[in-house]
């Protein structure tokens, strides 16, 4: 199982995220605007932005339309019912529920099994995210899924 770690920045002047594996720095995500109603956030790497998450829809439910490198790739939103809070992928078939005040989320894709985990650090002077994934292949798709569940259920 491949692991990562989601910090936010405590010192910006917007808000950013770093994303390392072990070590080594693997995304920077960063808020294009820092007082947008509607924000739009870009995951970076050394080359460039790989992936967006902009904020299209602020009433119930809340939608982010996302892209990964410069394609479309649909829109995730925020079911918020009575005692069920969850972010749905459609496109991919994929849920992320938890427990928003123990700040624990799984990941499911269509067949309802589990690919990830996030997990918040409850103690942490900063948004803090231990991430646990199964396939290599999704770790983009699990690092905005991860972005998503701090400003849908922390933001």
């Amino acid at each position: 199982m491949a692991e990562l770690l989601m910090k936010q920045k405590a010192l910006s002047i917007r808000e950013n995220y770093e994303v390392y594996s072990s070590d080594e720095l693997k995304y920077i995500i960063q808020r294009r605007k820092l007082l947008a109603k509607k924000p739009v956030f870009d995951i970076f790497v050394e080359e460039g932005v790989v992936a967006t998450a902009e904020v299209t829809s602020t009433a119930a439910p809340v939608i982010y339309k996302v892209a990964f490198g410069e394609k479309d790739a649909g829109e995730v939103r925020f079911d918020e019912t009575p005692g069920v809070n969850k972010l749905v992928y459609e496109a991919k078939g994929i849920e992320v529920d938890g427990n928003s005040i123990l700040s624990e989320f799984t990941i499911k894709d269509k067949d309802k099994k589990i690919i990830g985990t996030i997990k918040k650090k409850l103690v942490s002077m900063k948004d803090t995210y231990d991430i646990k994934f199964e396939n290599d292949d999704d770790e983009l798709l699990i690092v905005m899924l991860a972005l998503l569940v701090d400003e849908t259920f922390h933001g």
